[in-house]
């Protein structure tokens, strides 16, 4: 009966619906078990600890008064480049907000000269430089029309009928330098007259060099780091050990030999807004920087001496805002200006106007421009973030700190701490 029983299944042939069904359910239970293991795969069954946020802002107010409170006063005592010659052109009155001041230049149609006011109209307080317009040698307030000229006395009162014009009737008035196509302006904290002129730029003018590119850039710093950079020779071995060139950085090593002089009373009489400091390449190493030694390519490429020893650069500090470059090529020489302009406690607008003789290649003045760009944005992370240790902890092999702090303070007075004070605290 079984045998019989067994015979007749295998013999039999099940209908067709019935097989579509079975398969379908194969199909369809392979499908649903795929689609339920993608979903344990997506979904998870726990999680990984999350990155937290970062919450450390060198930009926030309780920061920015924490670095306040130790760096010394933001507006030293000095020369700043506030404006170039191409923003008075036209007839325009350029605004300018620096140094804890509001002001205004412009170029008078007569003289030719540059003059710089304080913003704010002496009648209502009108913005000059907001609407207002040169006529003559004055510039025209756009509120009432009154007329304040070069040394900020009030000229024209379109509406009065008096004789003469009140002498209270005028507003302050800064000492400015119209140089190589920049402006700069006397600012005195005790309101002195200048203490001294700048003159590192003369050489330029007498050997004839050129105007031939020009940076611009904003860097939330205290005035004082890049100065500072000057007696510290170790963090060249450190910070600008990678040469700065995007994608070599890595893999290209730079050794440096650093020489820096600070004035005193006795030699550099009638000089102590200067300082001095020389900056040399002496080493280049592929896969080297200050972490471990490289493959040296003075002491490998033949001639690779003699050309790193023909490239130097001479460095000087003229006063708290102005750095003068002299950059020595086997080519020639390059100057650089590059000028510093506190537009707040710890945001500084930073120029650098390149200039070179007419034969020097301008694609060449590009290229140390850049290599400079990207030497300075390895020190922007430290400038950025760091506060300001009046007691420092050297120890031997630091460099003069104490030195350029004694001359740091000369480019400060007995009003020095109350004109850098933040009106809105």
């Amino acid at each position: 009966m079984s045998s019989q029983l067994l015979d007749a299944l295998k013999q039999y042939t099940p209908p067709a619906n019935v097989v579509i069904l079975g398969t379908t359910y194969t199909v369809l239970s392979v499908a649903l078990s795929g689609l339920f293991s993608l979903i344990i795969v997506l979904w998870g069954w726990g999680c990984r600890t999350p990155k937290s946020p970062k919450t450390h802002d060198p930009r926030s107010a309780r920061y920015r008064a924490i670095r306040r409170k130790h760096f010394p006063p933001p507006y030293p005592n000095g020369w700043f480049h506030v404006c170039n010659a191409a923003d008075v052109a036209g007839g325009n009155v350029h605004s300018i907000s620096a140094l804890g001041l509001d002001l205004v230049a412009f170029r008078g149609q007569l003289t030719k000269e540059v003059a710089i006011l304080k913003a704010h109209c002496p009648h209502l307080g009108a913005h000059l430089g907001e609407g207002g317009e040169v006529i003559g040698d004055s510039v025209r307030c756009p509120f009432h029309g009154w007329e304040i000229d070069g040394t900020g006395s009030c000229t024209k009162i379109p509406y009065s009928k008096m004789q003469s014009i009140p002498s209270k009737c005028k507003t302050d008035t800064y000492a400015c330098r119209e140089i190589m196509g920049a402006i700069w302006m006397w600012f005195d904290a005790e309101g002195r007259d200048p203490l001294w002129e700048l003159d590192e730029y003369k050489d330029v003018q007498e050997k004839g060099m050129t105007l031939r590119v020009v940076k611009q850039n904003t860097f939330y710093q205290h005035i004082a780091e890049m100065c500072e950079n000057s007696a510290d020779p170790y963090h060249f071995q450190t910070l600008h050990a990678p040469l700065p060139i995007p994608g070599f950085s890595k893999v290209v090593g730079c050794q440096h030999r650093i020489t820096q002089k600070y004035p005193d009373k006795v030699s550099d009489a009638g000089q102590m807004h200067k300082c001095h400091f020389t900056e040399r390449m002496y080493d280049l190493e592929l896969l080297g920087g200050w972490r471990s030694p490289g493959i040296s390519l003075r002491g490998n490429v033949p001639l690779s001496a003699r050309i790193l020893d023909s490239i130097l650069t001479t460095v000087c500090f003229e006063g708290p805002g102005n750095i003068s470059f002299s950059i020595s090529t086997p080519i020639g020489e390059m100057r650089m200006f590059m000028t510093n302009l506190p537009l707040e406690p710890f945001k500084q607008h930073v120029e650098n106007h390149w200039f070179a003789p007419w034969y020097f290649p301008t694609f060449l003045v590009r290229i140390f421009a850049t290599l400079s760009a990207h030497a300075l944005e390895q020190d922007r992370q430290v400038w950025e973030n760091k506060v300001y240790r009046k007691q420092m902890n050297l120890v031997g092999g630091d460099g003069p700190f104490p030195a350029f702090r004694r001359y740091w303070a000369g480019h400060y007075s007995k009003s020095s701490e109350d004109v850098g004070k933040d009106p809105l605290n």
